[in-house]
């Protein structure tokens, strides 16, 4: 079966000096697409708009070279994404954005390595059945057990830009 793919071209994150941020409009754009779910968890929190963040980090990892020029709130709740502290099927959406590789997440935040199959499995535990779990990367991720594959979103911000992939997975009614 044919997996829908969707082409978004959004603005560029606002300048903030905060690494990784996503796309202007990407998480409305989303959270509309997905019929607006209410209980969204973001693992990798840095600057989200909608719901509840965690990062395993509570300082912005760019503080001390930027100072005040840095647009930050810590996240609601400092946890590791390979272990999040939530009881199974709480939410109806999550939304996973870690860094891209263990070289990116060692220089950009001086953190260790990000097991995908490990924090993708733990988004699946924490989603209700039925609800949702986008993997926001560089590369296209595979589907987790648990869940069939509800579209893909590639998006762009600008030319010679990499582009990203956002794959939308739908947890099975029956994998509570």
């Amino acid at each position: 079966m044919a997996v829908p793919t969707l082409a978004w071209v959004l603005p560029r994150p606002k300048p903030d000096c905060y690494p990784g941020g996503f796309p202007l409009h990407f998480e409305k754009k989303l959270i509309n697409l997905l019929g607006h779910p209410q209980q969204i968890l973001h693992p990798f929190g840095g600057m989200a708009e909608y719901g509840l963040r965690l990062d395993i980090l509570r300082e912005h990892p760019y503080a001390t070279t930027f100072g005040k020029q840095v647009k930050w709130r810590p996240p609601d709740l400092q946890a590791d994404a390979h272990h999040l502290p939530f009881k199974d099927n709480i939410f109806d959406l999550v939304i996973c954005d870690p860094p891209y590789s263990e070289e990116q997440s060692q220089s950009m935040y001086g953190t260790g390595k990000i097991t995908y199959k490990t924090y993708i499995a733990e988004a699946v535990r924490v989603c209700k059945p039925g609800g949702f779990v986008a993997a926001y990367h560089v590369v296209l991720t595979p589907r987790p057990l648990g869940t069939e594959y509800h579209c893909r979103v590639l998006l762009g911000t600008r030319v010679f830009h990499r582009l990203r992939a956002c794959c939308i997975f739908k947890k099975g009614e029956d994998a509570a």
